[in-house]
């Protein structure tokens, strides 16, 4: 049975919350799980509470221990949001000032992946094999590949529907996406053959290519989910025995982070000015500007030597013309 969710003594004002922020663009999918947990906590250890206090949120707060300083950091501002909306019917509400905890600190340093390392992933797919359903290895394959050579979240690519490829043009559509923003994506000749022999051996073994129908099938021969393929995933890359420098397994995430600091490679290795092209990035990835581009950027040693050069040269080149 599903659990029922928002049950607790704030459920009603959380589930206007939500809306009232859906309602101005945000899809809020992440802010929805932290305050049900936080509306689950208040009914078992509050279950009367009418008015939010300090001691609620702090021992909410003391609660999430077990979660990344990060994630907590994440918890305390989805209550905080919550806390303002609240005080607008209650003014004795407590809104949590901003360094409750002090400051977050990222402890995850992104894995760049190289093509090697993406190759033995993908070999790992291929192993993939389950009697009742052959498309299983397939659909890996293909979306370990679109994850690399577009950089799209994990959830864009889970997402996608048939209707989503344009084939005739080489254009994939990504609808609806984080903060409700769309955007068509250009693919490369290799990657729509790629997508229009994964279209056939769907049909091949039965199931509807309808323009509405989810793209990925999983080993039940049913649509992919957000909630079991980034796991699948994972499984591949453990299997492929990547490990990054802190000693843990590299995330799906830290692909599209993989993607964008190529792509800056490639521009610093045309000679162009990646400064002009960083816009055109951050339109690729879905990103409302260039900061949250920025944050994908990282400075490998390969990278690093490309720029040093690209530098030297424009400082000769300089010196040449005076």
């Amino acid at each position: 049975m599903k659990k029922q969710r928002f049950n607790g003594p704030m459920g009603h004002r959380m589930l206007q919350h939500l809306a009232l922020r859906r309602s101005m663009g945000y899809i809020y999918q992440g802010a929805e799980y932290g305050l049900d947990a936080f509306d689950q906590f208040l009914g078992e250890h509050f279950p009367d509470c009418t008015t939010i206090t300090r001691l609620m949120v702090t021992e909410y707060l003391d609660s999430t221990r077990h979660l990344q300083p990060l994630s907590r950091l994440g918890q305390l501002t989805i209550v905080r949001q919550f806390c303002r909306f609240m005080f607008q019917f209650d003014t004795e509400t407590y809104i949590p000032e901003k360094g409750l905890m002090g400051a977050g600190k990222v402890q995850v340093k992104p894995h760049i992946f190289t093509v090697e390392e993406i190759t033995q992933v993908m070999q790992q797919a291929m192993k993939l094999t389950v009697k009742a359903n052959k498309i299983l290895a397939e659909t890996y394959l293909v979306i370990i590949g679109l994850l690399w050579v577009t950089g799209m979240r994990i959830g864009e690519v889970v997402r996608l529907k048939v209707q989503d490829i344009d084939v005739s043009r080489g254009i994939l559509y990504v609808r609806q996406t984080k903060f409700y923003k769309s955007r068509a994506i250009p693919l490369l000749p290799s990657s729509t053959r790629r997508l229009l022999e994964y279209l056939a051996l769907r049909a091949k073994l039965g199931y509807a290519n309808e323009s509405n129908a989810p793209l990925f099938i999983n080993s039940r021969g049913k649509p992919c989910t957000i909630s079991t393929t980034p796991k699948t995933l994972k499984v591949l890359i453990r299997r492929a025995g990547l490990i990054t420098r802190e000693g843990t397994i590299p995330r799906v995430h830290d692909v599209r982070h993989s993607f964008a600091t190529r792509w800056l490679m490639d521009i610093y290795r045309s000679g162009r000015d990646p400064n002009i092209y960083l816009p055109v990035l951050a339109t690729y990835m879905g990103h409302a500007n260039i900061a949250n581009t920025q944050v994908y950027l990282h400075p490998t040693v390969e990278l690093l030597a490309t720029a040093g050069e690209t530098l030297r040269s424009r400082i000769h080149a300089k010196r040449g013309e005076a």
